[in-house]
């Protein structure tokens, strides 16, 4: 147990999980399907944490630059409050479970920049251009 989450075997809840990864998938245009985040986390490339009001799947990265841990949060959800705010501290506490020395995410959504700055976190804004 890290925080309030359990890592989870996801085929235990996929089936109470998948509808909300669609619905992120959905909402915002996301290019993977609900099918690669179950097989990444069967192949132990990325990991499901579950609590009593939501959800987590986090993927232990390398940096390419500096070799150094990384904690790609891949989806966070929360039936309560915006995922990233609600479960900050947990999050916190699977990076330095990985001994991560950042937390990644992206996301399009415009209110994740006013908790970026409220935090204090380094930014970096990644767009996707489409080739024609």
């Amino acid at each position: 147990m890290i925080g309030r989450f359990n890592l989870v075997d996801i085929r235990l809840v996929w089936d109470r999980i998948k509808p909300h990864i669609e619905s992120i998938r959905t909402d915002l245009h996301m290019d993977w399907r609900c099918e690669d985040v179950y097989a990444q986390c069967m192949m132990g490339r990325a990991f499901c944490y579950t609590c009593e009001d939501g959800f987590i799947i986090v993927q232990p990265r390398e940096n390419g630059y500096n070799l150094s841990k990384e904690l790609f949060v891949w989806l966070c959800y929360s039936t309560v409050n915006d995922g990233l705010s609600e479960y900050y501290d947990d999050i916190c506490a699977m990076a330095k479970s990985v001994h991560a020395k950042a937390i990644i995410f992206n996301s399009p959504r415009e209110g994740f920049r006013k908790l970026a700055k409220q935090k204090q976190w380094r930014t970096m804004t990644e767009y996707t251009l489409p080739v024609y």
